[in-house]
């Protein structure tokens, strides 16, 4: 005896297809924020060795970051990612401007420069009226606009992660400062290096 063998139905197969698309919208966009979030964890990784490399700094010289020290991007060496990627001082104890910036060892541009998503991080200390006290600094987490131009998937890359960066790290910042627009993208994260908020 022969089995008849039987199909689906039209309907049968639009209750599938209609599961399967509520299915859909409901994952991606969880899916994407995973993504994102996860992209922002590597900028986060450099954020915590740029906490370590300026915790060395205050060891070494027995001062404290604001006053004390001064620390600025080193912009001259930017296309070098061997090269230091910041500069520092520490003023005299009478105050005053620096007497001369050098390279701080232990983060290059290759580290804060991070071309695969679209964005560079930029380290200040003691020179912006939100970061002038002892211990406060300020990362800036920036959209790199030479890369992102002429790529719009890039663009988009780099203004996600930049959202996902600034919603995990606002809870460990004392002022934060976010900008998304047709042009540009960046937040700034103004922190203590105890971690408490001021």
């Amino acid at each position: 005896m022969q089995k008849l063998q039987r199909g689906f139905t039209l309907l049968e197969l639009m209750i599938v297809t209609a599961i399967v698309g509520i299915l859909a919208a409901v994952a991606v966009p969880s899916y994407q924020s995973y993504v994102y979030r996860a992209k922002a964890a590597e900028i986060i990784l450099v954020m915590d060795k740029i906490h370590t490399v300026l915790a060395g700094l205050q060891a070494e010289t027995g001062a404290t970051l604001g006053k004390p020290i001064h620390i600025e991007p080193n912009l001259a060496d930017y296309r070098n990612p061997a090269a230091s990627a910041l500069l520092y001082c520490v003023r005299p104890p009478t105050g005053g401007s620096c007497p001369e910036l050098k390279p701080l060892p232990g983060l290059t541009h290759g580290e804060t420069d991070i071309a695969h998503l679209g964005i560079n991080l930029n380290i200040y200390s003691g020179t912006d009226p939100f970061n002038h006290e002892a211990g406060q600094y300020r990362v800036s987490v920036s959209e790199n606009n030479s890369l992102t131009q002429n790529s719009p998937a890039l663009r988009v890359t780099a203004q996600q992660t930049i959202l996902a960066v600034h919603a995990i790290m606002k809870p460990h910042t004392y002022k934060d400062r976010i900008d998304i627009n047709k042009s540009f993208s960046t937040t700034a994260l103004y922190m203590n290096m105890s971690g408490a908020k001021p």
